[in-house]
């Protein structure tokens, strides 16, 4: 197997914390090393380091030679824009079969925080198990715990339906997917959370480099056809893809998606919300970090700030300070922040 560190993100939603020259997988939320330096440790455990391979915009590189410095630049897989995950892992396909490697590639995002990694690790061996003996696609399907609204969701089935002539036997524990499902409001999560056979999208893929070649000059012919036409030229071809997420351009369409159940401690560290999550907070229920001084009478709130800051009488408030900007924001509006920042960018 390969391990692909995906680290192309924007970290938009970790404003003012992450910026366009420091995004979030560069830095530190929980712990001394950054998520990107996490998510290598973690899948060294795993493979060897020569397996281990992070796919990222040009613009990281210096990053990249920072923080990871054990890694050899050849194990660097250059975009020459962000175009998100489809075109990332178009990419990574052709560089693999260019070499004729084609191994299993585990495809994971660089932000992803894991409490227990031994049942994590073991499920993505048995992934890549599955998808190295067939021409199928494999994720982590991880076991809901709350009606969460940030993240897509799984319906799976134990069994290949009859009806549908592409899905392939797979062993005992993996499960079909048959339905992809976009991230819910409260009220809908509440109900998917009861549904059996439902479980919370990773965003964790496994597939061979021909798998994916093959599924995306299917469903996606624009994404394949550019790298075979500028097969040494990627900011060409590039240019003639959309920019699209794996999950729309492949995976809300494939009937050999194949899930494997995970109960590990997983969450994905893409929101205030999301940090507040694995932080100690205090006996009003504050997550502090900094120089902030939170009274009692203030509540539920997050605040990471640079400087000096007093929190009087307000609750369920994110209150964040850098030498970049402010936000304060009620914790219910935060899924509004991506869509406010692009606005104000754009005028």
């Amino acid at each position: 197997m390969n391990i692909v560190i995906m680290a192309g993100g924007k970290g938009t939603r970790f404003w003012p914390r992450s910026i366009a020259s420091m995004p979030k997988q560069f830095l530190p939320f929980h712990s001394d090393r950054t998520l990107i330096q996490e998510t290598a440790a973690r899948f060294l455990n795993l493979v060897p380091g020569s397996r281990l391979y992070v796919a990222a915009p040009n613009c990281y590189q210096p990053l990249l030679a920072e923080q990871l410095p054990d890694m050899h630049p050849d194990q660097y897989i250059i975009e020459p824009e962000q175009k998100d995950t489809a075109a990332c892992m178009a990419l990574v396909a052709s560089r693999f079969l260019e070499k004729g490697d084609d191994s299993p590639i585990v495809f994971v995002p660089s932000d992803q925080y894991v409490a227990d990694e031994q049942p994590f690790l073991a499920a993505i061996e048995q992934a890549v198990a599955a998808a190295g003996a067939q021409d199928a696609i494999v994720t982590l399907g991880i076991e809901p715990d709350r009606p969460e609204t940030g993240f897509g969701y799984l319906r799976t089935s134990p069994a290949p339906l009859d009806t549908m002539k592409e899905t392939v036997e797979m062993p005992p524990g993996v499960l079909r997917v048959v339905h992809f499902l976009e991230k819910p409001n409260a009220e809908r999560a509440a109900q998917l959370i009861r549904e059996p056979g439902m479980y919370w999208n990773s965003g964790i893929f496994v597939w061979r480099p021909s798998t994916i070649a093959r599924c995306l000059q299917r469903y996606q012919p624009l994404l394949w056809n550019g790298l075979q036409t500028h097969p040494r030229d990627a900011a060409a071809a590039y240019a003639l893809m959309p920019a699209l997420s794996i999950d729309y351009a492949v995976m809300e369409q494939v009937q050999t998606l194949y899930c494997i159940p995970v109960r590990c401690g997983w969450d994905d560290i893409g929101s205030w919300a999301a940090l507040g999550r694995h932080l100690t907070p205090d006996s009003g229920g504050n997550i502090r970090h900094g120089d902030a001084i939170v009274l009692p009478e203030a509540t539920g709130n997050t605040v990471f700030t640079d400087r000096q800051t007093l929190i009087i009488g307000v609750h369920d408030l994110i209150v964040v300070s850098t030498p970049h900007g402010l936000l304060v924001c009620p914790k219910a509006e935060e899924a509004k922040l991506k869509t406010w920042l692009a606005h104000i960018r754009s005028d």
